[in-house]
């Protein structure tokens, strides 16, 4: 296999400016609000997820990537890593998603029944980058004329958008509800120790 045959493709400088930007702007109200909630404990609380959001980050973006080979297509982020056979791929769908906030291009790879195979979050990669993507692919490629939301794709192709896809409102909350919870958690433990 030569490196021809290879594609891989990671996240732009401007997305990874725009989710460094963001983790910023969230690590300063953390440590604003643990100054001004008082206490050691809160304070260490929320220096710990700086800290944890730092770390989380950096993962994220150092991991995320799309690699296309001649036997597979696959798509890593944080938490999970797809993998699908090259050989099973019919066509894509190409869409651009208007999510609250943002809008991005998701890449759907079919297989010959019209059965998503690979759903690709376009949102960290360059439009030149997903235009190489599809190119490198070389399949027949389609898809809605304009934006739609992830619910439209859905109820259109289902099985091409995650369950966090179609709830973009309730999953960052859940995330942070999480988050909220752990601190408490964590603050509580602290204050605990310390006295």
């Amino acid at each position: 296999m030569s490196e021809t045959d290879v594609l891989v493709l990671r996240p732009a400088p401007g997305p990874r400016r725009q989710v460094l930007t963001i983790a910023a702007v969230v690590a300063v109200v953390l440590v604003v609000a643990g100054v001004l909630t008082g206490g050691m404990p809160a304070l260490i609380t929320c220096l710990g997820l700086v800290v944890l959001l730092a770390v989380t980050i950096a993962v994220y973006l150092s991991r995320s990537r799309i690699v296309v080979t001649p036997a597979d297509i696959s798509a890593r982020g944080l938490t999970f890593h797809r993998r699908r056979d090259r050989t099973l791929a019919g066509s894509v769908i190409r869409a651009t998603v208007v999510q609250p906030g943002a809008v991005s291009e998701t890449i759907v790879v079919l297989d010959n029944g019209g059965n998503a195979l690979l759903s690709i979050n376009g949102a960290l990669y360059a439009r030149a980058d997903l235009d190489r993507l599809i190119a490198h692919l070389g399949l027949p490629t389609g898809g809605p004329s304009g934006p739609i939301t992830t619910a439209q794709l859905a109820r259109e192709r289902p099985g091409t958008v995650s369950w966090a896809g179609r709830h973009p409102i309730a999953f960052p909350i859940l995330c942070a509800l999480g988050i909220a919870v752990a601190a408490v958690l964590l603050g509580t433990l602290l204050s605990a120790l310390t006295g």
